[in-house]
């Protein structure tokens, strides 16, 4: 285990990543989440592509595995609470969508009506590693709804309230708790030839 934890973590803490609320649904049930690990894939315009992380244990990664789909979208600082609704608490215990509107658009997933942009995306491949499940997926449709630059995180966490810090990092916690076995149990399942250590 790395000596200098503090170290490390003032390294990733001057990333300062765009945050995304991630959609997805199937038949009969619709739910999202806040991520970070989102990132284009693909530097053809005739063919983009993106790549997200998700943990398995949230209720929107069960929701893209069921659907092959799911909705990407960017917010600003004035949508903050789109943040705060779809990053705290979970789908399976309450309808995050009850007071979200959503665009009239054809879309495999819902598509918030209020945010700087969106996308569309099919899945075409998924990776389970452990405590993420990386997905691959086909770029279908997008577009800007308003105008203005997209929350990252640190302005996410200058906006939050003491309360909503905490809930964060309760939530963050109980996720440590539930994904990092997951994640020791992928390594040791890895096949000696894919070990680098």
């Amino acid at each position: 285990m790395a000596s200098n934890l503090d170290e490390i973590e003032r390294v990733f803490g001057s990333i300062d990543r765009e945050v995304w609320i991630v959609t997805a649904g199937d038949a009969s049930r619709r739910g999202g989440l806040v991520a970070t690990w989102v990132s284009q894939a693909s530097i053809d315009r005739e063919h983009p592509l993106v790549l997200i992380g998700i943990a398995p244990n949230h209720f929107t990664a069960e929701l893209i595995d069921a659907s092959g789909g799911f909705g990407l979208h960017l917010i600003s600082a004035d949508q903050v609470h789109h943040a705060w609704n779809f990053g705290i608490g979970s789908g399976r215990e309450r309808d995050k969508f009850k007071r979200v509107a959503i665009a009239p658009i054809e879309a495999a997933s819902p598509i918030l009506d209020d945010c700087l942009s969106w996308l569309d995306c099919r899945v075409f491949a998924a990776e389970r590693t452990g405590d993420r499940t990386f997905y691959w997926a086909d770029v279908v449709a997008g577009g800007a709804v308003s105008e203005g630059s997209p929350l990252t995180e640190s302005q996410l966490i200058q906006l939050a309230t003491d309360e909503q810090k905490q809930l964060l990092r309760a939530g963050r916690d109980a996720d440590i708790v539930i994904q990092r076995p997951l994640q020791a149990a992928w390594r040791a399942d890895l096949p000696r030839s894919l070990r680098l250590k």
